[in-house]
This record gives structure tokens, C-alpha cells and sequence, in this order.
């Protein structure tokens, strides 16, 4: 990876780094598990309780519309990307950290105290769709920052393993949320619908007080803090990476495109088809889920180490090839309605296809990127991604659903998106044992 960090004696590495890369890493997972409860709160809710509760009806329209504020969040994250990437580049990644915590746990708390569509009519949609702006603008910079402060700590021959540690936050996070959502889901009906959904929101208030409590302790990296006392800093991050790297701008979308695709259509899209159409119980899909991203606790940073041995462009193609062989069995074991089968089915879909594309993730797109403009490459060409092809996966999927009454239109979408990730590794270089 391209880096002006000097090198240090070895008396000052064995003093120094390990016990800052310890508090590093245990603060950016611990803060990157709060956020992405946070954020994978309103992916379960858009599935499952926003279409009735905000648009006034249970329809496949309401689905929609829920599914499109799902999206919006996705669409602000470019500007969160954007403008915390700046700041990144500019005055640190520990800093812009603190907000993004701060902005992410108000946002979704506030969500679970806001009036239904019964209360205040259209002003209900509206309202939430402005949280949800806000959840996308500060979770914008939460994944670059996170992974940047490991990465650019970690020993020789250890970013892809360093890099996927923070990044097992988003499985962690989803775990948290499946399981207390899961748990309120077990009210009666009416009492779920009434008060029981707000119940995780409002947990917020309390984690993200813990989340910032964590990420106090740490350091700024060494790569950034020697870029800044070399007055290496960029005025203007990311038109200078625009102008002299964009092809890895490019890279970095691209790079995204399957994880995105098959991960929101997993968590989102296969969890409202399977409950309105297939008619599993709620509880089960929510404890499947929850079971899978529990084993992705394991599998990204496992997958993370992989590609350090073996190199990241052969993991990410090996991850590949196990999603598009597994997208059409994943339908069909969900459509048997056996409770064995469906968690069979999302046991494999997350942490084995998801992951072995995800886990190395975070080091091959940090590694596409200058040292000073690194936190705005990877924060808005991953962000971009996402706008476009995460955001958009659950609505698309829906809609490709409905409107041919089968899943092997949503099926062939999935294989389009490998298509694209496979193309955009292979048009970088490995950067692995640089």
C-alpha cells in the first residue's frame, strides 16, 4: 500500500504499536458495531413494520415506498462520504469518527419516537425520510474511517486481517439488531405494531453514548499524523484525487457492487418476499438472520486473513463464484418453508458468499489510494456504490419480484452484480504483499 509512513526503530514499534493497534482496533469495532445497529434497524423496520405504520397500508405499493426510503439513506451517503472524507483527509480520522457516532445514534433514536401515519398524516413519511438522511450522511464516513484507523496500523502482511476487524462490526451490528428485534417481534400483533418496533430505536440513545465513551481513547494513525506533520495535507482531497487517481475512484465502486447487491437483498428484499409471499413467520427469518451475521463475527476477518496469504484478487473471486453458484439454491431452499432449510440458506448467503467478497474488502480499497487522499478516495467511491447499487437492491428486487411473480429475474440481478465486482478487481493490480 502506498504510504509515507517512515520507518520507525524497532524499539518504538514494540513500546508503541501494539498497544495503540489494540485500542484502535477494539474502538472502531466496538463504535462500528453501534453504527451498524443503528443503520441495519431501519433496513429490518423498512421490511417489516414501516409500510403499515408510515404509509398506511400493507400493500406491496407500501413495501415499495418503504423500500425507497431504505434507499434515500443510501443516496445521502455519497454526502456524507463526501464531506467527512474531507475532513478526514484534512484534520483526521479520529475526529470525524466522533461525529459520525454522534449523528447516527440521535438520527435512529429519534426515529423510534416519531408519530405514525395514523397521528400526523404525510408529515409521518416525511419526517422519517429526513432521519433517514441523516443515518446516510453520517454512516457516509463511518466504514472508511473505521477501517483506515486499522489498516493504517497494521503490521506488514496483516491489512487484510487488520482492515476486516472493524469491518465484522456490520455483522456484529446486524446481529444486535436482529436479535432485539426479534425479541419485540415476539409481542402480540398489536402491541409489536404500537410500541414494541420503537423499543430498538430507542436502545440508541444509550449505545451511542458508549460508542463515543470508546472511541475517546484512541489516537490519530501514524500514516495520517506524518502526512500532517510533513504538511503533506491536501486543501482539497477529493478534487485532488479525482484529477490524479480516478480510475481508482472507479475501482473502489466497483469493487463494492456484489456485496451490495446480494447483502440488501438478503437482509431486506428475501426477508419481505419471504414473509408476505412465502408466509414465514417473521421470528424465523429474524433468528436465521441473526444466526448467519452472528457467524460473520468469525467469517470477515477469517476471509480478511485469507486474502493476505493467498492475495485479495483470488479470495474476492473465489467469494464470487460462491455467489453465483448459490443465488438460484438460496431461492429455492427459502421456498421449501422448512425452518432447517431457510437457515441453512442465509448460513451460507452471509458469511461464506457475502464475506469471502467482503472481508477483504477494506484493505483493497484503502490500497487503491495516496495516503493524503485516502480516506476521501475510499469513503466516496465506496459510498457512491452504495447510493447506486445498495440502496437501490431491496426496491429493485421488489419490483423485478412483482412484477413477473418469480425471483430468477432478482436471481440474474445478483449475477449481473458479480459480473461488474469481477471486472473492477481484475482491473487493478494486487496489492496484497505490497
Amino acid at each position: 500500500m502506498r504510504t509515507s509512513s517512515a520507518p520507525e526503530s524497532p524499539a518504538t514499534s514494540r513500546d508503541r504499536l501494539p498497544a495503540q493497534q489494540r485500542r484502535t482496533m477494539v474502538a472502531s469495532t466496538v463504535g462500528t458495531v453501534m453504527e451498524w445497529y443503528d443503520f441495519n434497524l431501519y433496513g429490518l423496520a423498512s421490511a417489516l413494520v414501516f409500510g403499515p405504520l408510515f404509509f398506511g397500508s400493507s400493500s406491496t405499493g407500501a413495501t415499495l415506498a418503504s423500500f425507497a426510503t431504505f434507499a434515500v439513506g443510501f443516496a445521502a451517503r455519497p454526502i456524507g462520504g463526501i464531506v467527512f472524507g474531507h475532513l478526514g483527509d484534512r484534520v483526521g480520522r479520529k475526529r470525524v469518527l466522533l461525529i459520525t457516532m454522534l449523528a447516527m445514534g440521535l438520527a435512529t433514536a429519534l426515529v423510534g419516537a416519531l408519530p405514525t401515519h395514523a397521528a400526523i398524516g404525510v408529515w409521518a413519511p416525511v419526517l422519517l425520510i429526513v432521519l433517514r438522511i441523516a443515518q446516510g450522511i453520517a454512516v457516509g464516513g463511518e466504514f472508511a474511517g473505521a477501517t483506515l484507523l486499522t489498516v493504517e496500523n497494521a503490521p506488514p502482511g496483516r491489512r487484510g486481517l487488520y482492515g476486516a476487524i472493524p469491518a465484522m462490526g456490520t455483522g456484529a451490528g446486524f446481529v444486535l439488531a436482529s436479535a432485539v428485534f426479534g425479541l419485540v417481534s415476539l409481542l402480540p400483533e398489536d402491541a409489536f405494531l404500537a410500541w414494541g418496533w420503537r423499543i430498538p430505536f430507542l436502545l440508541s440513545f444509550g449505545l451511542v453514548l458508549f460508542g463515543v465513551w470508546a472511541r475517546r481513547s484512541i489516537e490519530e494513525t501514524p500514516v495520517f499524523s506524518e502526512v500532517e506533520e510533513r504538511g503533506g495535507t491536501v486543501r482539497f482531497p477529493l478534487v485532488h484525487t479525482l484529477r490524479t487517481q480516478p480510475g481508482a475512484v472507479v475501482r473502489t465502486m466497483g469493487i463494492t457492487v456484489s456485496g451490495f447487491v446480494w447483502g440488501y437483498l438478503i437482509q431486506a428484499f428475501a426477508l419481505a418476499y419471504a414473509t408476505n409471499e412465502l408466509d414465514i413467520p417473521r421470528s424465523t427469518l429474524l433468528w436465521a438472520i441473526a444466526l448467519a451475521a452472528t457467524l460473520e463475527i468469525g467469517a470477515i476477518p477469517l476471509w480478511g486473513h485469507v486474502s493476505d496469504r493467498i492475495g485479495r484478487r483470488r479470495t474476492v473471486t473465489l467469494g464470487l463464484a460462491a455467489t453465483a453458484l448459490f443465488v438460484f439454491p438460496f431461492f429455492a431452499l427459502l421456498e421449501t418453508r422448512s425452518t432447517p432449510l431457510v437457515f441453512l440458506a442465509f448460513v451460507i448467503a452471509m458469511p461464506l458468499c457475502k464475506d469471502m467478497v467482503f472481508g477483504p474488502q477494506a484493505a483493497l480499497v484503502a490500497e487503491q489510494f495516496d495516503a493524503k487522499v485516502r480516506f476521501s478516495g475510499v469513503s466516496t467511491g465506496r459510498e457512491i456504490g452504495g447510493a447506486i447499487f445498495g440502496g437501490t437492491a431491496p426496491f429493485i428486487g421488489t419490483a423485478l419480484q412483482s412484477a413477473t411473480g418469480s425471483v430468477v429475474p432478482v436471481a440474474l440481478y445478483v449475477l449481473a452484480a458479480c459480473a461488474l465486482t469481477l471486472v473492477a478487481v481484475f482491473a487493478g493490480r494486487e496489492t496484497a504483499h505490497d
